[in-house]
């Protein structure tokens, strides 16, 4: 597998706050659900899909859908896939002078803050750290933001043989498309080639690795971008998940309307 500095953490869906506590079959179908808990802000809560590559998708939702806790959060939006994360091998200082300098050559617009401190509390009581960095003159999930362990990465990411399990069979993260009105694809574009590095493939997008690499999980995984269909104002992402080499027979995609927003999420090999 190609060594990537660069690598893709986790996708954050967010959800009603019952979803968590009660799952809908679109979801208890499909996956096996982690345990997760509430962030230190005490606004949001999660649980976990996690992949066998080291990904997974972060369910999160407001606590009791609490409007004063949604107000003014970076994911006050419509539910759905609203975010993703990238990181860096733990053997790898993160360079954000360097991504910093990268995004400035490329006239998006487009920067990082400073690492802000961040964590939740396990339902088991652990208590996790990280440090999050966040873009700044893009819209939140036009472009990624970086996660960083602080405690050990399997602290956060508890992988285990049966947590990794899925009733739809996905191993890992394929791609994460990012969908923009056409006016915005140069400009985000631009972006994601210097966020990743230049690392990119027409037909795939922008090469990211995994944390996890093995001989059954030796695919990278991407990031695209295209232009809304019919030319549509805002922006999108879908997720695309990855199942295994020997799997028979396709899965239909999962298209689920939630409230005022929607869910959407491939399968391929």
């Amino acid at each position: 597998m190609p060594t990537h500095t660069t690598q893709l953490d986790h996708v954050i869906l967010l959800v009603p706050y019952k979803t968590l506590h009660t799952p809908p079959p679109w979801l208890t179908s499909n996956f096996t659900l982690s345990p997760g808990g509430i962030h230190a802000d005490a606004k949001t809560e999660n649980r976990l899909i996690l992949f066998a590559d080291g990904t997974y998708l972060e369910l999160i939702a407001f606590i009791d859908d609490d409007p004063s806790k949604r107000k003014g959060h970076w994911w006050d939006k419509p539910f759905g896939i609203v975010d993703f994360a990238l990181t860096t091998p733990k053997d790898h200082k993160f360079d954000l002078a360097g991504l910093r300098e990268r995004l400035e050559g490329s006239g998006s617009g487009v920067g990082y803050a400073e690492p802000v401190a961040g964590g939740r509390r396990r339902e088991d009581g652990l208590e996790v750290e990280w440090e999050v960095t966040f873009p700044v003159g893009a819209e939140r999930g036009e472009v990624p933001f970086w996660c960083h362990d602080v405690t050990a990465r399997e602290r956060r990411v508890a992988i285990t043989e049966g947590s990794t399990k899925h009733p739809c069979r996905a191993v890992g993260m394929s791609r994460v498309t990012v969908e923009v009105d056409p006016g915005s694809v140069e400009r985000v574009g631009s972006a994601l080639a210097a966020i990743t590095d230049g690392s990119r493939r027409d037909s795939d997008g922008y090469a990211v690795g995994n944390p996890i690499s093995s001989e059954e999980q030796s695919a990278d995984s991407w990031i695209g971008l295209r232009p809304l269909d019919q030319g549509g104002a805002g922006r999108r992402l879908r997720l695309t998940l990855r199942l295994p080499r020997d799997a028979t027979g396709g899965r239909d995609a999962i298209k689920e309307h939630i409230g005022d927003g929607m869910v959407l999420i491939d399968f391929e090999q």
